[in-house]
């Protein structure tokens, strides 16, 4: 029995999974606040040997994170009214990705943390339909509210989904910029697409 390659995939997982716990995602800029002026948004992600689930932040408001923190699960954003993009994926030995993307919107309050719950992810189209269904969907997740008082709440959000990826926008500003590339909107839904213009979405 090859004992190196059945090793090769729980190790280049374990390393993927070290690399998606660091790396703080600041959405604001000048000097780093104090956590009290700030609210903290943490993903989630859980280790099962050879199966991971996680979730991880794609945007805020349209800002997308850099390299350094583009597998980090934390971000640290003003108070306020903001929308929040976030990758759902799944990993089982060697295969898996993305699975979802979801978009909401969200009052944040400072010295608040915000935590997405484990597997709370619930969409309005089946498993199965979701592999036939390339467009927008609805979606709802539970979130964690930790008060600055240590009082913890449960508030469940409703979210625009989309299968397998893609990014989500309000502008075209909310995409990656290149002058090939615009916020398509998609009818019935407070969110819009990042496409080509050729593509003709």
């Amino acid at each position: 029995m090859d004992t190196t390659r059945i090793l090769k995939k729980p190790m280049a997982l374990c390393i993927f999974c070290g690399l998606s716990a660091c790396g703080t995602f600041v959405t604001y800029t000048g000097t780093e606040l104090p956590d009290e002026e700030v609210a903290t948004f943490r993903c989630y992600s859980r280790y099962y040997f050879v199966y991971m689930e996680s979730c991880s932040f794609q945007a805020i408001d349209g800002l997308r994170p850099g390299v350094s923190v583009m597998f980090g699960n934390t971000s640290k954003i003003l108070p306020g009214s903001h929308w929040i993009e976030i990758a759902f994926e799944k990993y089982f030995g060697g295969g898996g990705g993305v699975t979802d993307l979801c978009a909401f919107d969200m009052d944040l309050e400072p010295n608040t943390g915000y935590q997405v719950l484990a597997h709370s992810l619930t969409t309005e189209i089946s498993h199965l339909a979701k592999h036939q269904h390339r467009d927008f969907y609805g979606g709802a997740m539970d979130i964690e509210i930790t008060k600055p008082s240590g009082a913890r709440e449960i508030r469940r959000v409703h979210a625009t989904c989309s299968p397998f990826g893609g990014s989500m926008c309000r502008k075209d500003d909310d995409c990656v910029h290149h002058p090939d590339i615009r916020c398509f909107p998609k009818d019935g839904f407070p969110f819009g697409q990042c496409g080509f213009k050729d593509a003709g979405q």
